[in-house]
């Protein structure tokens, strides 16, 4: 099993440096960023402090769905699945050669998914599971997202 683990961190540096006396305010502040510009001060900086805003893994190993058969009716069978908070529902129907794939989120029952084609079992599985891995890129994007303090 393979795990990729991604940290967001955010480090202050210290550096002690030598001003030159009588400058203004703003010559400073130009000063200070000439110095870190040419990269003289980034060798007399130390990590002074860190703070982790994130941390998180994910398991490189994709969670198969596994049917389970619930009751046939007429010339239709039903099969369905629980993956965590995901409900998952496949219905064909031989009559018309339609396979049905629904996805529902949470205690709520939310739709996410839906699809009726034309398509055998298996390939409307794949595809299932290629949303909901398209989907779990999206969330784990949606948890990298900051607010600035003077936007709120």
């Amino acid at each position: 099993m393979k795990a990729i683990v991604t940290v967001v961190e955010k480090i202050t540096s210290e550096a002690h440096i030598n001003i030159p006396d009588g400058l203004t305010s703003t010559a400073i502040k130009q000063h200070i960023t000439d110095r870190y510009n040419s990269g003289e001060m980034l060798t007399e900086m130390n990590i002074f402090h860190v703070d982790f805003e994130s941390i998180s893994a994910h398991i490189d190993s994709k969670p198969y769905i596994n049917w389970h058969q619930g009751n046939p009716c007429d010339n239709r069978a039903y099969y369905f699945c629980k993956l965590g908070r995901f409900s998952l529902t496949l219905l064909t129907d031989t009559e018309q050669n339609l396979t049905r794939t629904e996805a529902y989120l949470g205690n709520f029952k939310q739709l996410i998914y839906i699809s009726e084609k034309e398509i055998s079992k298996e390939l409307a599985t794949v595809e299932l599971q290629n949303f909901l891995n398209g989907l779990a890129v999206e969330l784990q994007i949606l948890s990298h997202i900051e607010f600035s303090e003077d936007s709120v």
